[in-house]
C-alpha cells in the first residue's frame, strides 16, 4: 500500500490499521474455532468416561450378584479387583485428557506463531513502503 493507492498520509495510515485489524480478526476467529473444537472434544471425552465407568460398574454389580454365596474373603478380593479396574480406567482417561491438552496447546501455539508471522510480514511490507509514489 502506497500513498498513491490511498491518496493521502491519513489514508495510508488508515489502510495500515485496517490490514492489522484484519489479521487480528482472523487470529481471534482462529482461537474461537479452536476453543469450540476443544470444548466439543472435552464433552465427548467426558461422556465416554461416564459411559465407560457406568459399563464397568454394571459389570461389577452383575459379578457381585453371581458371587452372592461367596465367602467374605472372596467378596473382598473381588471388590479389590473391581477398584483396581476403576483406577486403571481413571489412569487411561487421565492420559487421554493430558494428550488432548497437549494437542490443544500445540494448536494454540501454531495459531499464535502464524499470527506473529503475518504481523511481521505486514510490518516488513509497510517498513519498505515509504509512502511516496513509485515510478511506474
Amino acid at each position: 500500500m502506497t500513498l498513491e493507492d490511498t491518496g493521502s498520509t491519513a489514508g495510508f495510515v488508515h489502510g495500515h490499521a485496517a490490514e492489522h485489524a484484519g489479521v487480528e480478526r482472523r487470529h481471534v476467529d482462529d482461537h474461537d474455532r479452536l476453543s469450540r473444537e476443544h470444548l466439543a472434544a472435552h464433552e465427548a471425552l467426558c461422556h465416554r468416561h461416564v459411559e465407560d465407568h457406568a459399563g464397568l460398574a454394571d459389570r461389577h454389580v452383575a459379578e457381585h450378584e453371581k458371587a452372592a454365596g461367596a465367602s467374605s474373603a472372596q467378596k473382598a478380593g473381588q471388590s479389590a479387583v473391581h477398584a483396581a479396574q476403576h483406577l486403571l480406567m481413571e489412569m487411561r482417561h487421565a492420559g487421554e485428557l493430558a494428550w488432548m491438552e497437549a494437542r490443544h496447546a500445540g494448536a494454540r501455539l501454531g495459531i499464535d506463531a502464524r499470527h506473529a508471522m503475518e504481523l511481521l510480514a505486514q510490518e516488513r511490507r509497510h517498513a519498505t513502503d515509504d509512502g511516496q509514489p513509485h515510478p511506474g
